[in-house]
C-alpha cells in the first residue's frame, strides 16, 4: 500500500522536474542553438513522457489501493463493534443492592458447615422477602396466607436462578472480546495517512479508532479481568461479579424510563455501539464512497416492565 503511494509521489516529482528542465533547455536552445542543449532537452522530454505514463498507471492503482485500505478499516471497525453489540445488559426488577446482598448471603449458607463458619444469617433474605412481598402486594391477596411464604420463596429462587444463569452467559459474551486483536486495526491505521492525509486520519482516529480502543481496554481491565479469574477458578464470588457488572455496564448501555398511568418501562439501548455505528456509516459514505449516508434506525435491546404503583409504595 505504502509502495503504491510512494510510487505515485515519485512519478509526480520526476514528471515535474523533467518538465521544468525540458522547458529550460528547450528555450535556451531556441535562443542559442547548442547540441548539448538539444541533447539534454530530448533526454528530459523522454524522462517526462515515461514518468507521466507511470503517473497515470500509479494514480489508478492509488485509487484502488486507497479504497481497499479504507474498506478494510471500515470492516475492522464493524467487526469489533459487532462483537461489542453481542454483549447483553444485566437487568432485574429487583433493586441491585438488595439482589447482590441476598446472593452474597445465599452463597455462604449452602451447607450446615457454611452456617457454622459464617453464621446462619438471613438479613438480606428478609429484606428481599419484604421487598417482593410489597412488590406483589396485590397479587398475593388471591393467595391463601399459609401459601404466601412458599410463593415469595419461589419468586426469590426463580429470580436468583435466572440472574445467575444470565450472568454465566454474559461472562462468555465479555470474554469473547479476547478473540479480537487490535494488531490488524493498528497496522491498517498506520497506512491511512499515506492515502487520506492528516485531516482524514485524525478524524478517523478520534471518531472511530480511539473510542473503540478505549472502550475495549476499559472493558478488558474493569470487567474481563475479573471474569477471567472466575472462569479459571481463581475466584468464586458471583455477587462480586454482579456488583462489577452493574457498576460498569452503563459504559455500553443507556436506560430510558417511560411512564404511562400506573405502569413504567425501563428501556435499554446499546448507546455506545449505536453511536459508533453512526460514525462508521458516515465514514463509509463520506470518506470511502462519497455517497449519501444511510439512515440507521436503532431499537431497544431490552425492556423491563413493572407496575409503577408497586415501585412507588416500596420507595415510600
Amino acid at each position: 500500500m505504502k509502495t503504491k503511494c510512494k510510487t505515485l509521489k515519485l512519478s509526480i516529482l520526476i514528471s515535474s522536474v523533467s518538465l521544468v528542465l525540458f522547458s529550460i533547455f528547450f528555450f535556451m536552445n531556441k535562443c542559442n542553438e547548442n547540441i548539448w542543449y538539444e541533447y539534454i532537452y530530448n533526454i528530459t522530454l523522454g524522462l517526462f513522457g515515461s514518468s507521466f505514463v507511470v503517473f497515470l498507471v500509479s494514480i489508478t492503482e492509488y485509487r484502488v489501493a486507497k479504497t481497499q485500505i479504507l474498506e478494510k478499516i471500515w470492516n475492522e471497525s464493524r467487526k469489533l463493534n459487532i462483537q461489542l453489540h453481542k454483549i447483553k445488559p444485566m437487568n432485574s426488577y429487583i433493586d441491585n443492592d438488595i439482589l447482590i446482598n441476598y446472593i452474597n448471603e445465599w452463597l455462604f449458607r449452602q451447607t450446615e458447615e457454611d452456617k457454622l463458619i459464617f453464621g446462619d444469617k438471613h438479613d438480606a433474605y428478609d429484606k428481599l422477602y419484604n421487598y417482593l412481598l410489597e412488590y406483589n402486594k396485590e397479587s398475593i391477596k388471591k393467595i391463601p396466607k399459609k401459601e404466601i411464604k412458599s410463593y415469595i420463596d419461589s419468586l426469590i429462587n426463580s429470580e436468583r436462578e435466572k440472574i445467575l444463569e444470565k450472568l454465566e452467559k454474559i461472562i462468555d459474551q465479555y470474554l469473547n472480546l479476547n478473540n479480537y486483536s487490535f494488531l490488524e486495526f493498528n497496522n491498517l491505521l498506520g497506512d491511512v495517512q499515506f492515502f487520506t492525509g492528516k485531516s482524514e486520519y485524525l478524524k478517523l482516529h478520534q471518531n472511530i479508532y480511539e473510542p473503540l480502543r478505549n472502550m475495549y481496554n476499559d472493558l478488558k481491565e474493569c470487567i474481563c479481568y475479573h471474569f477471567e479469574l472466575y472462569r479459571n477458578g481463581e475466584a468464586n464470588r458471583p455477587d462480586v461479579l454482579l456488583s462489577i457488572l452493574f457498576e460498569n455496564q452503563n459504559k455500553l448501555f443507556r436506560t430510558e424510563k417511560k411512564k404511562e398511568k400506573d405502569y413504567e418501562w425501563n428501556t435499554i439501548y446499546a448507546d455506545f455501539c449505536d453511536n459508533i455505528d453512526d460514525k462508521i456509516e458516515e465514514f463509509r459514505a463520506k470518506t470511502i464512497y462519497k455517497c449519501t449516508k444511510e439512515k440507521i434506525n436503532y431499537h431497544p435491546i431490552e425492556s423491563t416492565f413493572y407496575n409503577k404503583s408497586k415501585k412507588d409504595n416500596m420507595e415510600n
